[in-house]
């Protein structure tokens, strides 16, 4: 596909109101946004800020039926790269990230060093970054459902902290190299297990709710599959980010028209409210995300935010602002939280 064609008529759908809360209260955010991440999608995209929750929607947007033709060359499509050894000041920094792994949720890495758990339990900062990759599971390990869950590598680590750990992709080729790793996992999203309600005891959604074109009925699947007392991961894109704030259009988090829609913090906790979701709380997310922070500038330059340039200018946030942005709440360039379904409700 031509990605400077037009998206194909037929395949849109327009809303006409917010898909998050229904409200037809709106002001244009962005305009003719363009897919300048992999290049593939063609056409040109509107967003829209609704007035009553703060959340941001395409509009018109991509139908169901037509919107793999922005995943051609998705990165679940890739294989990965096994990380290299740590050596020197990196291997005291993995075996003191290992040592609290360990000890908060039962791996068995190596290196590893006690004094990690000592300074985790008293430094949250450092704890931080590693309890958002294992995404907070709880203590016990039991079954846990990662729905987008690509090529099952978090499914790999749950299962190193004892977790039975199953998936769910809409792509074949992902879940096809799932299975090659003798992963549990289904083509689809939350509906592929719905032959499982009531029987997992956490599910996680790490940057999969912004792609969803009913993301309420998702939630709805998610409390169904649930125990009661269950625990719910999401990690999405913060719309009030200070990346998006700073470099607009140009920001990596839009990513039109895969991200059909990005939240605030309050339209995200409201739709879990409203979906039955309790004891909602944001997660403290590490400083600005460097990466995403470049990746940003690249596009504003005109660069391939893969690419491995450094444009002309650029300066990457400084430690004293990293330090004011990095716990500000609503400045993260992500939000993280963890809900629960009700103890009391089997059902919604």
């Amino acid at each position: 596909m031509d990605p400077s064609a037009n998206w194909p008529p037929e395949g849109l759908e327009t809303l006409g109101r917010c898909p998050v809360c229904g409200s037809s209260g709106r002001a244009l955010l962005h305009r003719a946004l363009r897919d300048n991440i992999f290049f593939v999608a063609p056409g040109t995209w509107t967003m829209w800020t609704c007035g009553a929750c703060g959340s941001a929607y395409l509009d018109p947007r991509p139908d169901r039926a037509t919107i793999g033709l922005a995943y051609e060359r998705y990165y679940t499509h890739e294989g990965e790269e096994a990380a290299p050894a740590p050596t020197g000041l990196r291997k005291v920094r993995a075996a003191l990230a290992n040592g609290y792994r360990n000890a908060r949720y039962g791996t068995r890495l190596r290196p590893a060093s006690r004094l990690g758990m000592v300074l985790g339990t008293v430094l949250p900062p450092l704890r931080s970054p590693l309890d958002i990759g294992f995404r907070y599971l709880p203590r016990r390990a039991a079954r846990v459902l990662d729905i987008g869950c690509g090529g099952g590598e978090w499914l790999l680590t749950a299962q190193s902290a004892g977790w039975e750990a199953c998936g769910a992709d809409p792509d074949p080729v992902a879940t096809a190299r799932c299975r090659e790793k003798g992963l549990d996992v289904r083509t689809g999203g939350s509906e592929a297990w719905l032959d499982q309600a009531g029987r997992f005891d956490a599910v996680t959604m790490n940057h999969v709710i912004e792609h969803l074109h009913d993301p309420g009925a998702t939630l709805d699947d998610i409390l169904r599959l649930l125990k009661p007392g269950g625990q719910l991961f999401v990690e999405t894109p913060n719309v009030e980010a200070r990346g998006h704030r700073r470099y607009g259009a140009s920001w990596r988090g839009l990513e039109p028209p895969r991200h059909l829609m990005l939240f605030s913090r309050r339209s995200l906790r409201d739709l879990l409210a409203r979906s039955g979701f309790t004891e909602i709380r944001f997660r403290r997310r590490p400083p600005p995300n460097a990466v995403i922070d470049l990746m940003s500038a690249r596009i504003e330059a005109g660069i391939d935010p893969y690419d491995p340039a450094v444009p002309a200018g650029y300066a990457p946030p400084g430690l004293a602002q990293r330090l004011r942005l990095g716990f500000a709440g609503r400045d993260v360039e992500f939000l993280t939280l963890t809900c629960g379904k009700p103890q009391d409700k089997a059902r919604r």
